[in-house]
């Protein structure tokens, strides 16, 4: 099969459009054809060997890629709910191996969830990391409940255009933090407030959230924490130090003072009935996935080079659909 591979950790030029063999597949697996993937900041951060987690990653040569859509082609024998022929978005962290960035792609059936009939593969392909991300961050970390008042610092990004249309879905009132330039796709997407971040005064004007979700990490929790309301909640996709000792101080003293402003962490985990309840929304017409841009698979280097400019206004795909 034809797959992106790297032999070497570096800029975007490690990157190399190779033929490899098939992956092997275990009783529980399901061997998907992928007909798009998607690219991530974890990508680059992995393929410059400077992922937070890197020892988790699997060592070189390695085949990046966390997220994919596309058709089973074969199931395990072990493999219940699913079966050949149906079309699936997937997700795998680097302990499950990665491997998107191919024509073929092996996946445990509890990190798949039956792509919705009213999007594209594409589509489907920007669905399962950002989405999670988003979905795992406001309901299990935040513990979001309808009416709450959200701020989603970053909503133009992968994770930030489904955060901002997911907390609508679960009913909350939505505000966020974005470029200039971006303020006319944060009004489709239903933000109410929306906040220039080049503005030097922005932070001055947020105030009485329930959340704050945090996709960026650039100025950290500190400056957050007077537009929470008492009991409120700081969420980051920032695994840094301070955003840990920060969540185990303010987790325990939550236990017993509720007016508790708490700091918390989401490391997003594959989870097939997490991607099954996001599903649901896409279908319902609540949550639509934003594409930035299409890339053939041989042109990945460009696809990271683009992401790594952050100027994308929500995802880059790689289709396999080109080769």
């Amino acid at each position: 099969m034809k797959a992106i591979i790297q032999t070497q950790y570096g800029k975007s030029e490690v990157l190399q459009y190779s033929t490899v063999p098939m992956p092997a597949m275990t009783s529980r697996e399901v061997l998907v054809q992928v007909q798009a993937a998607s690219i991530n900041p974890r990508d680059w951060l992995i393929r410059g060997g400077k992922y937070q987690m890197q020892f988790a990653v699997p060592k070189l040569p390695l085949i990046l890629g966390s997220d994919a859509c596309g058709k089973i082609i074969k199931v395990g024998s072990n493999v219940k709910d699913f079966k050949i022929g149906q079309e699936v978005m997937l997700m795998k962290n680097p302990r499950d191996g990665l491997g998107c960035y191919a024509q073929y792609v092996v996946v445990n059936e509890k990190s798949i969830a039956l792509k919705p009939n009213n999007i594209t593969f594409e589509q489907g392909a920007a669905v399962p990391l950002c989405a999670l991300t988003a979905w795992q961050a406001l309901k299990n970390k935040a513990r979001l409940v309808p009416g709450q008042k959200v701020l989603i610092v970053g909503g133009s990004g992968g994770v930030g255009t489904f955060a901002i249309q997911i907390a609508k879905a679960l009913g909350a009132e939505v505000d966020t933090v974005c470029g200039p330039t971006s303020i006319d796709l944060m009004k489709k997407l239903g933000a109410h407030a929306i906040y220039d971040y080049k503005k030097d005064n922005f932070m001055d004007e947020l105030k009485s959230y329930d959340i704050v979700f945090d996709t960026i990490g650039r100025h950290g929790f500190a400056p957050y924490m007077k537009a929470l309301n008492n009991g409120g909640t700081y969420v980051s996709t920032i695994p840094s130090p301070q955003n840990l000792i920060a969540g185990i101080k303010t987790g325990l003293r939550s236990i017993f003072f509720k007016s508790t402003k708490r700091v918390s962490m989401v490391l997003v985990q594959s989870n097939g009935q997490d991607l099954k309840e996001i599903a649901s929304l896409i279908e319902e017409g609540k949550v639509i996935p934003i594409i930035d841009s299409v890339f053939p698979l041989h042109n990945a280097s460009q696809a990271h080079d683009h992401s790594r400019s952050f100027r994308a206004k929500g995802k880059i795909i790689l289709s396999m659909n080109h080769e």
